[in-house]
């Protein structure tokens, strides 16, 4: 049984800050925060494994990408680390897996309560919207998952999060960390009180297997992407397949929903370097 695992930061047990995720803030307490995170996907990992998995595949999927501290990720796993990669949080991913899972994810831009909450790039998007459902990071990958036929079982992070996840795969297995009294703020488990929820919650999903189907959306696929401001619209609707939608949004279309994955990406990748003037 092999597994996949994908781990962002802003969701870890603890975590409420930006300067907690970010190296150039505040170097000491991100350093602390790197061994919360290390902690949370270490439980899952041996969830998985005493649920019967064989093989565990980890991508560490927040930032550059490159925060987990290698020698302490349980041996059991491979770690994809670094970046640019073509498909970014959800890097390996393909049909060879059994079951997809979600550690250290956070909310959408945009929800109440949900600790810091943003959809993938929180200075360039304000929202995005997948054949007219309005998804997190969450949903974007579960649905690549879902393109090669890969279950979405569980995820950890705050409560918002958590109800995110279960509108969209109804029956998955949620550990809930932390619980948002602000978007910078937040009521938090012991480290060592989440770690045994996310390492039972992620066994019993597992051994709950055959309950699950992937999550996928239908195609051909229409994307609707909302900038933070014009000009980052500006920029992105010069992308051939975009069409302007109103001063901040932008419109694709695309036949499969990998290829729309990469758009999304795209779109990001080109409105990011543009500041207002």
């Amino acid at each position: 049984m092999k597994v996949y695992i994908s781990i962002d930061m802003e969701g870890i047990s603890g975590i409420v800050d930006w300067s907690q995720v970010d190296f150039r803030r505040r170097p000491q307490e991100y350093e602390a925060c790197r061994r919360l995170m290390v902690g949370d996907l270490n439980a899952a990992i041996e969830g998985v494994l005493e649920a019967g998995a064989d093989e565990v595949v980890v991508a560490d999927s927040h930032g550059r990408m490159s925060n987990l501290p290698p020698e302490e990720v349980h041996e059991a796993a491979v770690l994809i680390r670094g970046s640019p990669r073509p498909w970014m949080m959800m890097e390996g991913i393909d049909e060879s897996f059994d079951a997809a899972l979600y550690v250290g994810y956070h909310s959408m831009k945009g929800t109440e309560r949900g600790v810091l909450c943003h959809t993938i790039s929180g200075r360039v998007v304000d929202a995005i919207y997948i054949n007219g459902v309005e998804m997190g990071e969450f949903g974007l990958n579960a649905a690549l998952a879902g393109c090669h036929g890969v279950p979405s079982i569980f995820i950890s992070g705050d409560q918002a999060v958590v109800e995110e996840a279960r509108r969209l795969v109804p029956n998955i297995r949620g550990a809930a960390v932390k619980w948002g009294v602000s978007r910078y703020a937040a009521r938090c488990l012991h480290p060592a009180k989440a770690r045994r929820l996310i390492r039972e919650k992620a066994s019993e999903a597992l051994k709950a297997l055959d309950e699950f189907k992937p999550f996928r959306v239908d195609e051909p696929v229409e994307v609707r992407m909302r900038f933070v401001t014009s000009t980052m619209a500006d920029v992105a609707a010069l992308m051939p397949y975009a069409e302007r939608v109103d001063g901040r949004t932008i419109r694709m279309t695309f036949d499969d929903y990998p290829t729309a994955f990469r758009g999304i990406r795209t779109a990001i990748a080109v409105a990011y370097p543009v500041e207002e003037r």
